[in-house]
């Protein structure tokens, strides 16, 4: 099932997690001492990303931490939010964990993933998502269900992808929830007036 909802804002976001620091809290790395522990680690640490003069992306995180020979990024327990050209709040949202490859510009959102797209009166929530910033893809696990809620739709679903290119998202399977059709607010709008009529 596919909707025209447009998601720049959540690749807006996940593509700003490239500010990151290369940090890694991959505690079961078997590699060289030089990768096996941290460079530096920063406790409560706050980003912002700043273009033009103008804040793009703020994000608090209870501990990161840097390993000198990865390009790898991690973050712990995480709150973010994205501005629009004014200043104002475009999405906010936070998870457990966020693993980003900075190289592969690839990141991925773990553990209780919220994502408040206030534009467009948009939220997902996951378990799990995964942003590959090179074919601006998204997508969950195979098997963990997504949730998306807008005015006009609720809907849950395993196996979500979404594409920044067409602007459309889908559920593989065991989609649950609903649609409002323009018809459906039409006849709910009429049903309203009406009854105001008769009030």
């Amino acid at each position: 099932m596919k909707s025209n909802s447009a998601l720049t804002l959540a690749f807006t976001l996940l593509t700003a997690l490239a500010i990151l620091p290369s940090c890694s809290l991959d505690y079961e790395k078997e590699e060289s001492p030089e990768s096996s522990y941290p460079e530096f680690t920063f406790n409560n640490a706050e980003f912002t990303k700043v273009e033009k003069s103008k804040k793009k992306v703020k994000m608090n995180a209870d501990k990161i931490e840097k390993y000198k020979a990865d390009s790898l990024s991690f973050a712990k327990n995480v709150d973010f939010s994205t501005f629009d050209e004014d200043g104002n709040d475009d999405t906010q949202g936070s998870c457990d964990l966020i693993s980003a490859d900075t190289a592969k510009e690839h990141y991925i959102l773990f553990g209780d993933v919220k994502m408040n797209m206030i534009s467009q009166n948009m939220q997902i929530f996951a378990d799990s998502l995964n942003f590959d910033k090179k074919n601006e893809q998204i997508t969950s696990g195979l098997d963990q269900k997504v949730t998306i809620r807008r005015e006009d739709i609720d809907m849950s679903g395993i196996g979500f992808s979404a594409s920044g290119v067409s602007k459309t998202f889908a559920f593989d399977r065991d989609v649950s929830g609903f649609i409002e059709t323009d018809e459906e607010t039409k006849d709910k709008d009429e049903k309203e007036e009406k009854s105001d009529k008769q009030n």
